[in-house]
């Protein structure tokens, strides 16, 4: 422990900052107040380490603490002021002549959260840490911890405005077919019944999850439980020469399953896709995989925030040149690590929307979605995507940067190149203020194809394989292998799925469709 503090003081001193997880007070003069801190800490899953001894202001020069032993005393009387109270844990180390103390403060679970500063109450004493500042919590970030430790669940809520006559009637005989089957249960059920059992339906009137799956016009009553989306030529939001912002600038509206498709035709339309002739037969490659942003966009109608603090809120749908970004109010749900997506089961936060929308086939709550999105642009070449979790909101950045390691720029006399093509679905003005440079590496893009490299594919394939097997026969790597040879040859049916049903599964083999 003394030389890992120690070497923590260097490095804090070296580095001239603070960060999420470490705020320094000088303390040569007495004990400053930390109760903002030691809040912040405690409500965040990383905690954090407060560090006695070292002057922000003089520089992060060591000052050294008045008196180890009564700074201790005293920085334990203020956790003692906290509800629930802190238990910090101290160290001392001498750095340079000097003493600096340490207090370790432990992460708080969220049925523990808020940790606040009693004499000040929970609104006016809870705070959160952004970056190196300890910020007071929002209404929203309080009602969030309460609604998870009350078990509250908005989207079961009915607003005053809901009518029965406000679901479509289409959509509702639809939905009760493909209830009774896909919930054997509900087959003996009334449609009241199973309207009510699954919650579309709450003391007769409809509620939110089930306005947003089976309402005629779902914004009459939520008017900004939808999408906005633009697209803009560049990297960041700003004006061109003409004053223009954005290059196409829509909202979505209707139900999550009409949301969803809107906003991802606009993807389709404001990116790029390549087309590869093979042997006469076209193949298209979008620039941003269908798969992922349907993902993307389905995460972010469903698990976001439907509070009364964030339904007024619309999810934020961003093209830039070189990623996407979709921003939904709500984090994380539970206080759970954002570094636990997609490894480990979460709790919900809209249970009742989820089961309406796998009855419905639009989505299913199997902790999935995330790692497709990290398989999509892994298999894409592409930066594995980024996941956001700040101040009570979550954000996606899927990027279209290609992996050099996976990609070439030449073609052997050998191995003649692929035709390939840039279909540009972006608006006239966008491909106008393209770049001769961008156009230039736009036209010499090639991936190395040959008639020889598929005959040795199909052949090996004789016998079902892998697509680790077939990149490890071909001694390449298996992402630029299944993206170049295999999805190609699935798509024109020379290669079969041995599970057709589920294709994305880690036992998927692929056969030789002569030999299947």
């Amino acid at each position: 422990m003394p030389a890992e503090l120690e070497q923590l003081v260097r490095d804090t001193v070296k580095n001239r900052c603070e960060t999420q997880t470490l705020e320094v007070k000088a303390a040569a003069e007495g004990t400053p107040r930390v109760y903002d801190s030691l809040s912040s800490f405690s409500n965040q899953n990383e905690g954090g380490i407060i560090l006695f001894g070292i002057d922000e202001q003089a520089g992060f020069t060591i000052c050294g603490v008045y008196n180890a032993q009564d700074l201790q005393k005293k920085v334990y009387g203020q956790c003692e002021g906290m509800t629930p109270q802190i238990r910090p844990v101290f160290a001392t180390v001498t750095v340079d002549g000097k003493t600096v103390v340490a207090a370790y403060i432990n992460g708080r679970p969220m049925s523990e959260r808020p940790v606040y500063r009693t004499s000040r109450g929970i609104t006016e004493g809870s705070y959160t840490r952004i970056g190196d500042a300890d910020v007071r919590m929002t209404a929203t970030e309080l009602y969030e911890i309460e609604s998870f430790k009350e078990g509250r669940r908005d989207d079961i809520s009915i607003s005053p405005s809901a009518e029965p006559d406000m679901l479509d009637k289409t959509k509702v005989a639809q939905f009760i077919i493909d209830a009774a089957k896909e919930r054997p249960l509900l087959a003996r059920r009334s449609d009241d019944e199973i309207l009510t059992l699954t919650g579309v339906m709450q003391h007769r009137k409809p509620t939110l999850a089930g306005m947003l799956t089976l309402g005629d016009y779902p914004q009459r009553i939520y008017p900004n439980s939808c999408i906005t989306a633009i697209a803009v030529n560049g990297t960041d939001i700003q004006p061109d020469g003409n004053g223009q912002r954005f290059t196409d600038n829509k909202r979505y509206e209707g139900t999550i399953s009409e949301m969803l498709e809107g906003a991802a035709g606009f993807v389709a339309r404001n990116s790029r896709t390549k087309v590869v002739i093979r042997n006469g037969k076209r193949t298209d490659i979008p620039e941003y995989p269908e798969t992922a942003v349907r993902e993307i966009l389905t995460n972010a109608l469903m698990h976001r925030d439907y509070g009364p603090y964030s339904n007024g809120t619309p999810i934020r749908l961003v093209l830039f040149s070189d990623r996407l970004e979709c921003w939904n109010p709500g984090g994380v749900y539970g206080g759970q690590s954002i570094n636990d997506l997609g490894y480990a089961n979460m709790p919900t936060r809209n249970p009742t929307l989820v089961s309406l929308l796998e009855i419905e086939k639009i989505a299913e709550n199997r902790h999935l979605g995330i790692p497709v999105i990290r398989e999509e642009a892994a298999d894409c070449g592409v930066r594995q995507p980024e996941f956001i979790d700040r101040k009570g909101s979550f954000m996606v950045r899927f990027f279209n940067t290609a992996d050099p390691a996976e990609r070439t720029g030449h073609a052997t006399p050998t191995e003649p190149a692929n035709h390939i093509e840039h279909v540009d679905n972006a608006s006239d003005e966008s491909r106008a203020q393209a770049s001769p440079e961008q156009a230039q590496g736009n036209a010499h893009e090639r991936y190395i194809d040959s008639e020889q490299v598929r005959q040795s594919i199909l052949r090996y394939c004789a016998t079902p394989r892998s697509a680790q097997d077939i990149a490890g026969h071909l001694g390449l790597s298996m992402t630029y292998v299944r993206r170049a040879y295999v999805l190609p040859l699935v798509a024109g049916g020379q290669l079969a799925l041995t599970l057709p049903d589920k294709p994305r599964s880690k036992f998927q083999r692929y056969q030789s469709s002569t030999a299947a």
